[in-house]
């Protein structure tokens, strides 16, 4: 497990970065971001102004915190879920998860809140947490005849996840209106379609 690989000093500042982000999302249900001050998050996490000066710079950092969250939950969570059935079964399952993470536990709010263009963490090392878990399953689709095509399991990650956060962005812009794992599955299996082999025997 990644926590048997980090120092007490690591494990203590993760601990006070959730406090953080927890109470930050906490406020973030009773008020808008831009009512939101540092010194109201540090108030409901109780620690220092000077302890938050430590880990950030600024208020909008305490929420991209979602992302080391995220991260953490698909590789210690979902990734050990996601095995059995085919490649294709995993990778849609993979979107569930996705969808689920982003409509439930992060929430319409939340999900507005972070998908703006200014976020850099939609382009962070994918080969770690998140994106990381899906390249696994591709490379294992492609290694098996699953999947089939001349890109490799990076490039098709990459697209996919384009993809489907282009579909979360307009979730978001029509205000959460309808549901968003059942479009979701739609989407992927016609993304899929592109990659499946015709070995799978699979039709549209």
């Amino acid at each position: 497990m990644e926590t048997e690989n980090k120092s007490k000093r690591q494990l203590q500042a993760e601990q006070t970065k959730d406090k953080l982000f927890h109470a930050a999302v906490e406020l973030l249900t009773e008020k808008d971001f831009n009512d939101i001050t540092i010194r109201d998050i540090v108030a409901r996490a109780k620690v220092s102004i000077g302890t938050f000066y430590n880990h950030y710079s600024t208020k909008m950092e305490v929420f991209y915190e979602a992302y080391r969250i995220a991260d953490h939950y698909f590789a210690e969570t979902v990734a050990p879920l996601l095995t059995q059935g085919s490649a294709l079964e995993q990778i849609t399952a993979f979107f569930d998860y996705y969808a689920h993470y982003s409509s439930d536990l992060t929430d319409l709010r939340m999900t507005k809140l972070l998908y703006n263009p200014d976020n850099t963490l939609f382009s962070r090392d994918p080969h770690q947490g998140m994106v990381g878990v899906l390249i696994g399953i591709i490379q294992q689709g492609l290694d098996d005849g699953t999947l089939s095509g001349d890109d490799s399991a990076e490039v098709i990650a990459e697209y996919l996840m384009i993809s489907v956060r282009g579909l979360v962005y307009n979730w978001c812009t029509r205000d959460g209106s309808y549901d968003l794992a059942a479009v979701m599955r739609k989407f992927v299996h016609r993304l899929l379609a592109y990659y499946r082999s015709a070995a799978d025997g699979h039709t549209e």
